[in-house]
This record gives structure tokens, sequence and C-alpha cells, in this order.
């Protein structure tokens, strides 16, 4: 049997997951709407990824089913559901909707099937918030999953309707989001060290989500400082939604999701940024979003601030996540106006990969340990 390796990190604005390798990337809105087992179409989506119609059996959900849409289909649903800041990834059915979603999608498209199931078991890396790790939720959502068996049936999906997937899990590694960044920022893909200064100093990691914000601190000999690492319920995704309601009431202008709303804040094409086109006219945005968006930057540098209140030894803080994205010029004027910390910024898509990527270095490591052990065991 071979087992396929899987690092995913369910993030608050969308999954990001690697499989067999760092090569191969699939990545999902975080959105779903339960619908009905078919859906009216005109025309197949171009690629099953925009066209992800699933029903899940799994005694991981709290109904033990269900039937979704997920990620951009389901953001054309007016009913949608995104992720809110009473929700706990550890316990919430989300999560682990489109946690399944994902590596069934990979199951489909990589295995074949026996008797109409394809069988697809995955060694796992993923992660959980600080503070819901520092509550102890980790052991509880591992059993969740690696627990149960789960099985994914697509329905009306281009190139995959019909598909069923039964997924197990070999082993889940359950990591510490905010803290498994300094991995990524050490280490090359082929595990050897970079940034090496970073070994030997203190370290702020400002890991700025959707719904809550991880501050690592992590000191010199890698340790994570269990007692001043803190996180508030604070990220960008509630002040989204205040930009995506203050536009409809004063222009008129609806966004399906937050994604949406996302991809015009950050737009690759700068004389297209904070703009939308509303009945054939060009309007700016850029107004609402400002007033906005420097409310949160400024709870987030208020955690900046705390933190280094608290360790006075930190050298450097590097903001990262899809909040530190949008954040960047705020925190950076504030900065500027205030404290001039040595604040670093990764690029547009470390922000967004970076802990997936940290995810699958350490199950790689995971992985060569467990060959070695076991080699050491057949001598």
């Amino acid at each position: 049997m071979s087992i396929r390796q899987a690092a995913v990190d369910i993030g608050n604005d969308a999954l990001k997951a690697y499989v067999q390798g760092l090569d191969q990337e699939v990545y999902i809105p975080n959105v779903i709407a339960e619908i009905g087992p078919s859906r009216d179409i005109v025309e197949f989506e171009k690629h099953p990824l925009d066209g992800l119609h699933v029903e899940i059996l799994s005694n991981a959900l709290k109904r033990g089913q269900g039937v979704y849409a997920v990620g951009n289909l389901a953001g054309g649903y007016t009913h949608n559901d995104e992720l809110t800041t009473v929700s706990e990834k550890s316990e919430a059915d989300q999560p682990v909707v489109m946690l399944l979603t994902a590596l069934a999608y990979d199951a489909a498209q990589a295995l074949s099937e026996q008797d109409g199931v394809i069988e697809a078991t995955y060694y796992l890396s993923t992660g959980l918030p600080l503070s819901e790790a520092k509550r102890g939720k980790r052991k509880t959502f591992k059993a969740r999953l690696k627990d149960n068996t789960h099985e994914v049936r697509f329905k009306t999906t281009p190139e995959i309707g019909g598909k069923v997937v039964r997924l197990k899990f070999e082993e889940v590694l359950v990591n510490i989001e905010g803290h498994v960044a300094l991995i990524d920022l050490t280490t090359n893909e082929d595990g050897t060290v970079r940034n090496e200064e970073l070994t030997r100093m203190t370290v702020l990691i400002n890991d700025i989500g959707g719904l809550s914000t991880d501050a690592a601190i992590i000191h010199e000999d890698g340790t994570v400082d269990n007692i001043y690492s803190d996180g508030i319920k604070e990220g960008v995704s509630p002040y989204l939604d205040e930009i995506m309601e203050r536009v409809q009431h004063e222009i008129g202008y609806r966004f399906l999701n937050r994604q949406q709303l996302v991809e015009i804040i950050t737009s690759v094409n700068k004389e297209e940024r904070n703009f939308i086109w509303f009945r054939g006219k060009r309007i700016s945005i850029q107004s609402i979003v400002d007033e906005v968006l420097i409310k949160i930057a400024r709870e987030e540098y208020k955690l900046i601030r705390n933190s280094w209140n608290k360790v006075p030894s930190i050298r450097v803080a590097y903001q990262i996540g899809g909040g530190s994205l949008l954040l960047k010029p705020y925190l950076e004027k504030i900065n500027e106006q205030e404290e001039g910390y040595p604040l670093r910024f990764v690029g547009a898509k470390d922000s967004i990969w970076m802990i997936a990527r940290a995810y699958y270095k350490l199950l790689a490591v995971y992985l060569q340990y467990k060959s070695e052990q076991v080699s050491a065991t057949t001598k």
C-alpha cells in the first residue's frame, strides 16, 4: 500500500496544501455552502477546483454527513459560510470539510479505483493556532481525523464527478501555526540551513490570519516562550466584512465573498487596486479600505508592542500570514510614527504559503526519522 504525503494549512481565508512534494500545490478558498445533492448547471466549470460539489460521510462531522459546495463554487451562493471569530478550528466542521475535500480531490486525480472506490491513506502534517494549542486542542483534533474513516463522494464536479474516495490517516502531525514559520525561514527545501543568523537570536513571528493572530516568541535555542507567546482573537476577516457592508451600503456594490474583496485590495495591477466596476463606472473604494484596515493595524501593532515589552531581547519581528499582506502599508506607517521596531515582511507568495511549506518540511523530517527507526530495529 502506497501512503501519500500531504501538508495542509487550513487558513481562515483559504486552504493551502502541498501533496507529494513542494511542487504540487492545492489552493481552495475557505468557503463552503450546504446545498442539495444535485445542482443546475449550464456549462461545467473548466477545472475541478472551480466546481467542488461533494457529499461527505464522516464521524469527524457533528452530524456525520453533509453535502457541500466548496471553495470557488461556494463563493457563488448567497448563503455560503466563511469562518467567524467564534469558530474554533479544532472543533468546527468547516476546517474538516475543507481538509477532506482537498485530499479527496488529490486522490481522485492521482489514484485508481477498485470496486468503485478510491482507497487513499495519508501521512498528514497540519496545525492549529497557538491559542488552541495552548489549551491542549491538538490531541482532540488529531483524534477527529486519525480515529475515523472518511468518505467523500464527488457529485456534479467536472472531470471527477461520480468518484468516491475513502480516506484514512496513517499519522497526523498537528503543529503550532505561528511557531512553524521559523522552520521555513531557516531551512531550504532540501533541509539545509538558510538565514542562519535567525537561529542565534530571539525572534517574534506575528502570524496575522483571518480570525486570529498568533504572536510566537522563539528563543535562540529554538524553544517557544510558553509564558509570553500569545495571540489575540483579532484578524482581518471581520474588517473585510465591514468593508463589504460599507461598500454595499454606500455604493450599492455587493461582493460575493471576502476573497473577491482581497483580490481587489491586493491586485497586481496597481492601477486597478482598490477600484470596483459598478454599472459601467470605475469607482474607488480606497477611502473605505483605509478607514477600516487602519483600525485592525492598530490592534496588531499593540500586540507587537506588548510582545516587545514582555521580552525586550526580541531582535526582529516577522509579519506573516495573508493578513500581513493587507496590513503591511498601515503597519509600516504606524511603526514609522511610533516605535520604529525592526519589522520584516515576507513576499506575497511566502506570506500565503510558508506555513504549509513548513508543515511539509516537518513531515519530511518525521518520515526520515521513522524510516531510520525502522531500519535500526530490522538490523
